[in-house]
Formats: structure tokens, C-alpha cells, sequence
């Protein structure tokens, strides 16, 4: 059906920023916010989240005012903003001890929540719980779907460290990587081979190490980027001044190179890349494709000489490498024009196959660029085809700006978005004004474009097989489409407008049709799946009838799970089970279909029910009964009570014994039913079958 998705998502704050060139963009603005305090709110990570919203990710020294809502811990700490998906605030997120705490990198767990990642020189306080090991460490933080904090883990060594990304892995562990500069001390296992090396700390799903690896030249090594590969080993991205000795094996090409390093699942090195020219070449950003071939994209200073083929527009150009997935060079491509395009922040394949690369420019319309800058710099975005040829290119307008390093994703309904830290005021696609007026500090921005050219393509998914009563959450994996309009046929919401609508509810059992009209100011697209909902029947009812001291709920069920007081009773999964206690006990059972259906609550006290081994004394007869049930003849009818329930709990009968001996069962229905007798301080209560 619908298939091709562009998504834009503009460039963000400390990595690096977005280009395009070739022919103008066809991308227009959506929307844009700016969040921020009175002091510097630096941006250096941003994702689309899983409900369609946004999170930003950086670094922020301003108290409680503007949009922050908690006030510093001391220095720079940790702030993250949560948006939803037309960028309104939803809640914001401030984490850090009582020195600077600098976050790099957010993720988003597979449970919903978040990891963080990022350098702290904060002791043991505010929301730190381990002291520092030296100059600077790793500091992570789990936090949950609401941006609460679970928990925070430290690594370092005796000297510093600086993380620059956290991934989560593939068995809920994670990756912690960046640069060391320790010797063998605290968490770090291996000395450093020269200044800076690669440091990568991988931990469980609580953050506890499993093991470290130091990985570098006899210089000096930057690491930009980390990813999981296809055999569950890990691909490092950076640059390196270092010549062949330590980890690296291959020889400068001039100054920095690009490097890239390859390991298995424990961290052993499997190979290692250097690319550069005769100058000075530093890898940004990377990622790896879907076919586990690489892209890196980084600035470049050479002209034509060692692996690079293409020649230098400017004083630094952007850079791109595809590989294959051994590492092995396939093609490269340079875009600029006669200023400074550096600071790379995102390289990425988009879902055509294609690439984006996003980052900073101080050129004027010209070569690769197709737009002047309003500003000193500019995000500045490059797509490319699947070969690495230019399609277009976009500069993110805003006035004034110095160094921004703006950061670009696609999103899910085929835009994209940039995001970056700003000091600029009203101006260009900037609608709000910065919170420090004078313009002296930077905020959060994050502006969202669409391809204006083409029609929208609507699509949609849900879990589509439902229990009656349950509720379902829909998401939107439309094209291009900027509103939505959906309907739900025997949904007690019947319309949303909402990208992707949450808790769509279904109370009877049936076939349902599902609608979306997806809109741009191209037309409109229609999706009509017909019979897409299907809610299974009723599950049949349960109820509790006892025997002696036991429960039993009625057989046929799937599962059975007993509760007493509400809580749930541990290995109590039977059809049956003996209540020991007094108190209130029930019974959840599950059908075919897993669909759940709970008994109404039963009141057991205990001791008052007659023992099990002396029921042979309340024997019923006839049983089955046809027409009258005899009384047991020890029982004393002038004070005895009886009442006769149903299987549902409902009570069909209840009379004081009139001394006749038997009852009469001719009104009732074919079927198993529980009689009671109330003799006293005691309930005897017994089963029979009504033929």
C-alpha cells in the first residue's frame, strides 16, 4: 500500500548541523517552538517519541522561570523537554548534582521510558546517589514514560571521561560510550594507549557493568557515535590524529581522520577503518543502514588527495563515506560552498533509501547551497539519493546565530524536524522570542517542515482483536499529511483529530469500521478498513459456590487466577481453591480468546462451615432433583435459613424451613445451583444439579 516516508527532523544543539543542495527544497514550515529559561539552555539530543510527541535533550543552567519548572541543583544540569506532536509542552525534567552536569544523549527504553546519558562532575547530592571518580565521569539515568527518575549509575576512572552517547541494547542492557582520558582506576579496567581514547562501558537492563573496554591510538581519538550491528556487536564512530600503534592499524591520511571501529558483543575489536585527505577531516555523525552497510558524515578541510575523490568548495565542507559492512569504502561526496559548512549533527538514511545530512553553515547561496543565510549561521540540510547525489537542500532561516549545532530526524508521517539551541529573536521561521531578551542565551528551538509538493497517504495500525471493554491506541504512519480526521464505527469515541488517538474503547462484541482521512494542502487521502476492529463475544460469567472449605469457580476456563482481599494469591491457578482465611475471595478466569471475566466477591468465615469430612451428614437427595429436594433430617428447621443461588451468584430462593422436609425445585431452571442453610453461628452450603 503506502510505502515511501520522508521525515525531517531538524538539526539539534551540540552534535551537529543540516544542509541540502540541488534544486530548491520543496519542504515548508509546519511549526515551531522554543523552550527555554534566563540562563543557557543548551540543546544536545532530540528524538520522536512513540506516542508521536518529541523530547529534547541538553544541558541548562537557568532556576525556575521561563519554561523550566524545577530550579538548578548548582551548576548545569540535566533538562529534558516533552512535547507532544505539534510541539506543546507536555512536561519538562531537570537532573544534577550540586557542580556542572552536561547531558549528551537520550533514548527512548523499549518499556516506554527514557534513558539519559551524559558527563558529570557532581559529587553524591541532588539527584546523583554516587560520588564522582575523577575530573569528570559518565553519569546515565533511567527515568520512566512520565520522566520520573528510577535510577542513576556513574562510571568513570581517576582522571576524565566525557560520554557523548548511550544506546539501549538489544537485551535491554545498554552501551555507554564517549572518551577516557584514565588510567586503569575505578570503573576503567585498561590504561589509556594515549590522550583521549574510546571508552565503552556496557551494563545490564539496571545499569550494572558487565565489562569495559579502552579502544585508541598512541594520540588522540574523539568517539561521536555508537550502534548495535546485526550480530550484536557494536560500531564506534569518531575521528583520530593517531598513526598506526595501540588499536589502530592503519596509518593518518593527513591530520584527523575519520575512524571507525567495529567489535563483537564483548567489546573485542573486530576491524578498524581510518578515511581522510592530505588535511584535517573529523567525523560527526554516522548511521548504520539498513542494509548494516555505514554512512558517516563530518567536515572536511581536504581537497583531493587520500580517500577523498571530490574537491573542496570552501574554507570546511561537508563529508560524506558510504561503506559496506565490513568497513570497506564504496563511494564519498562532497557538499559547501565558498564560507564554513561544519558541525555535522545528523547523518542519516531516510525511507527512501536516500540520505540527509544536517548541520551548520556560514555560506552564501551558492555551489551546493541554494538559499542565503539571514544570520551569520544556519542549519543547513542536504538530501541525497541512495548514490549520494544531491536531490535538495534546505537553510533553516534565523536571525541572528553564531555556532547552533542543530540536529535533523525524519519523522514518522514522512516530515522532518531540526532542532538546535538558539539565541535568535523573532525572526526568519522563528516565531517566539528568545526568554533572555538581550539575546546573551541560548534556548531549545525545534521547527518542523513537510514536502508541500506532494499529496498526502494515509495508513494506520492498531491491535485490532479486542476483549469487550477494552480500549486500543491507534498509530498514524500517514505521509506527508499535516491534519487527520479519523472515525471509529462502535467506539465510545467516534472521532479524533489527534495524530494518533489513545484509548479508543470498545464495549460490545462485533465487527467494526475504522476511517482516516489524512489532509495537506495538496488534497486529502482516504483510508476506509472495513471490519478492521473485531471484539470477541462475552466471555461466559463465573461465579463462587463452595463446598466444605473450598472455592470452586465454574469449570471450562482457559487460566484461573484467586484472589483474597484483592491481592492475588500465588500458585492459586486451579479451578478450586480451599479458602483457609476469612475474608473476601474472588476468581479472574480467562476464555479462548484471553479475554477476562471476574467472579462477584465471596465472604468465606472461616470456621463456621461445616468440616468436609462431615458433609456425608448434609447429604441432598434426590440429586440430581427433578422436582422436590429433601431437607437433611439433622438439621433444625424451626431456626434454619435457605436460600438457593445461581451460578452467577444471583439469588433464586430464600425462605425460613416450613417444616415440610423438602423444597420445591419445579420453578427452576435446568442446571447446577448452591443451597445454603443458616443454622445458627453456622452456614452449611452444599451443591446440586436441577434436571
Amino acid at each position: 500500500m503506502r510505502k515511501k516516508i520522508y521525515t525531517y527532523f531538524l538539526c539539534i544543539f551540540i552534535l551537529s548541523c543540516c544542509r541540502i543542495s540541488y534544486s530548491q527544497s520543496p519542504w515548508s514550515k509546519l511549526w515551531d517552538a522554543r523552550f527555554g529559561g534566563r540562563q543557557i539552555d543548551f540543546l544536545n539530543d532530540f528524538l520522536q517519541t512513540a506516542d508521536g510527541g518529541f523530547i529534547l535533550a541538553g544541558y541548562s543552567l537557568s532556576g525556575l522561570n521561563g519554561d523550566k519548572s524545577q530550579p538548578s541543583r548548582g551548576g548545569n544540569d540535566f533538562w529534558i523537554v516533552k512535547t507532544d506532536g505539534n510541539g506543546i509542552k507536555q512536561w519538562d525534567k531537570r537532573f544534577g548534582g550540586s557542580l556542572n552536569d552536561y547531558l549528551n544523549s537520550i533514548q527512548q527504553t523499549h518499556d516506554g521510558g527514557y534513558i539519559l546519558g551524559g558527563t558529570s562532575s557532581s559529587g553524591n547530592n541532588g539527584d546523583k546517589s554516587e560520588p564522582g571518580r575523577g575530573l569528570g565521569d559518565y553519569w546515565m539515568v533511567k527515568l520512566d514514560a512520565s520522566g520520573i527518575k528510577l535510577w542513576d549509575k556513574r562510571f568513570g576512572g581517576s582522571n576524565a571521561e566525557f560520554l557523548t552517547r548511550v544506546i539501549q541494547t538489544s537485551d535491554d542492557g545498554y552501551l555507554l560510550t564517549g572518551v577516557s582520558r584514565s588510567d586503569s582506576s575505578g570503573d576503567k579496567t585498561q590504561a589509556t594507549k594515549g590522550n583521549y581514547d574510546y571508552w565503552i562501558v556496557r551494563t545490564d537492563s539496571l545499569g550494572n557493568k558487565i565489562w569495559d573496554a579502552d579502544i585508541g591510538g598512541i594520540d588522540d581519538e574523539q568517539l561521536k557515535f555508537a550502534g548495535m550491528t546485526s550480530d550484536n556487536g557494536f560500531i564506534l564512530g569518531g575521528s583520530s590524529i593517531s598513526g598506526i600503534g595501540g588499536d589502530k592499524s592503519q596509518p593518518t591520511q593527513g591530520d584527523y581522520d575519520y575512524w571507525i571501529v567495529k567489535t563483537d558483543s564483548l567489546g573485542t575489536i573486530q576491524w578498524d577503518k581510518d578515511f581522510g585527505g592530505s588535511d584535517i577531516d573529523m567525523l560527526q555523525s554516522m548511521d548504520v543502514t539498513a542494509k548494516s552497510a555505514y554512512i558517516l558524515g563530518g567536515m572536511s578541510q581536504s581537497g583531493i588527495s587520500g580517500d577523498k575523490t571530490k574537491p573542496l568548495f570552501g574554507a570546511q565542507d561537508y563529508w560524506i563515506i558510504k561503506t559496506d559492512s565490513a568497513g570497506n569504502f564504496l563511494w564519498d561526496q562532497d557538499f559547501g560552498n565558498t564560507g564554513i559548512d561544519d558541525d555535522i549533527g545528523s547523518t542519516f538514511q531516510t525511507r527512501d533509501g536516500g540520505f540527509v545530512i544536517c548541520g551548520e553553515s556560514q555560506s552564501p547561496a551558492g555551489g551546493d547551497k541554494s538559499e542565503n543565510n539571514l544570520g551569520i549561521s544556519q542549519a543547513w540540510i542536504v538530501k541525497t539519493d541512495s548514490s549520494g547525489t544531491k536531490e535538495w537542500d534546505k537553510t533553516i532561516l534565523t536571525a541572528p546565530e553564531n555556532k547552533i549545532y542543530p540536529y535533523a530526524i525524519q519523522t514518522r508521517n514522512g516530515c522532518f524536524a531540526v532542532a538546535h539551541a538558539s539565541w535568535s529573536g523573532i525572526a526568519g521561521y522563528k516565531t517566539e522570542e528568545n526568554r533572555d531578551t538581550t539575546h546573551a542565551t541560548t534556548d531549545y528551538w525545534i521547527i518542523t517542515y513537510c514536502d508541500t509538493t506532494l499529496p498526502p497517504q494515509a495508513w494506520l495500525t492498531a491491535p485490532n482483536m479486542l476483549c469487550p471493554g477494552t480500549c486500543t491506541s491507534f498509530n498514524n504512519f500517514s505521509l506527508y499529511a499535516t491534519s487527520y480526521q479519523w472515525t471509529f464505527n462502535g467506539a465510545t469515541t467516534v472521532a479524533s483529530t489527534d495524530e494518533n488517538p489513545q484509548n479508543i474503547c470498545y464495549n460490545n462484541p462485533g465487527s467494526y469500521d475504522v476511517s482516516l482521512i489524512a489532509t495537506n494542502i495538496n488534497g486529502s487521502d482516504t483510508i476506509l478498513l472495513t471490519n478492521y476492529i473485531t471484539v470477541y463475544p462475552y466471555p461466559s460469567p463465573q461465579s463462587i459456590i463452595q463446598n466444605g472449605d473450598t472455592l470452586f469457580a465454574l469449570q471450562g476456563a482457559q487460566t484461573y487466577q484467586w484472589f483474597y482481599n484483592g491481592i492475588a494469591i500465588s500458585g492459586a491457578t486451579d479451578y478450586y481453591y480451599p479458602a483457609s482465611q476469612s475474608g473476601d475471595y474472588n476468581v479472574v478466569c480467562t476464555d479462548e480468546n484471553g479475554c477476562e471475566v471476574e467472579a462477584a466477591i465471596f465472604n468465606v468465615l472461616a470456621g463456621t462451615l461445616y468440616p468436609n469430612n462431615n458433609l456425608d451428614r448434609w447429604i441432598l437427595f434426590p440429586n440430581p432433583v427433578v422436582d422436590f429436594l429433601s431437607i437433611p433430617k439433622n438439621i433444625n428447621r424451626e431456626s434454619t435459613g435457605i436460600s438457593i443461588y445461581n451460578l452467577i451468584g444471583e439469588k433464586i430462593i430464600s425462605k425460613q424451613d416450613d417444616g415440610s422436609g423438602f423444597i420445591d425445585c419445579n420453578s427452576l431452571p435446568g442446571g447446577t445451583y448452591m443451597i445454603e442453610f443458616s443454622i445458627s453461628n453456622m452456614i452449611i452450603r452444599n451443591i446440586f444439579t436441577k434436571q
